[in-house]
């Protein structure tokens, strides 16, 4: 057995009182990030470079599969990492998932499947995307998948569930109090 973990950044705005010492993130409460970690020194991690697009851009893309070290990754949000309110879920796989996952990472890095956009697909999504290959989640069509898993807290919920229901280990840090993080 293996173990795969996914780990989020929950999205979040300043408290009133902390306005002018907080950054406003982009996506707000609805933001955030998620990823999967790769190796001890990497995530797998699907972000935009440039623009973001509003709707897919079939012969632009922006979007970009990379590895980002774990300070990379964590240092998404422009904040320290003890400051970020976080979730890692461990989730068991077998060796044989494992070794698809490691070719699903060599074939996005290589060539990135889909844009990042507003419509479309981003971590969340993307994240999602390799689940549902991984038969970790239930498959759904391209559209579908953009559709329905729109930001990284979808994703969560869904692994939530999930963790509780096969007892799969979850590690939380509560995040800076001078923010308002989202909640699950």
């Amino acid at each position: 057995m293996d173990t795969l973990q996914v780990r989020f950044l929950y999205g979040s705005k300043p408290r009133p009182e902390h306005k002018k010492e907080q950054k406003i993130w982009f996506g707000g409460m609805l933001g955030g990030h998620v990823g999967i970690r790769y190796n001890d020194t990497c995530y797998l991690s699907f972000f935009y470079e440039g623009r973001v697009h509003i709707f897919q851009h079939k012969n632009s893309k922006n979007g970009k599969y990379d590895f980002q070290s774990v300070e990379e990754f964590n240092h998404i949000m422009d904040e320290d990492v003890d400051s970020v309110k976080t979730l890692v879920i461990y989730i068991p796989i077998s060796h044989d998932k494992r070794l698809k996952f490691d070719s699903i990472c060599a074939s996005y890095i290589k060539q990135t499947p889909y844009d990042y956009a507003f419509f479309g697909y981003r971590c969340g999504s993307s994240t999602y995307d390799i689940l549902a290959q991984l038969d970790v989640v239930k498959e759904y069509s391209f559209f579908k998948t953009w559709l329905k898993i729109f930001y990284p807290k979808i994703v969560r919920r869904k692994l939530i569930h999930q963790a509780k229901e096969h007892n799969w280990r979850r590690e939380k840090h509560k995040g800076t109090h001078k923010r308002r993080w989202e909640k699950d």
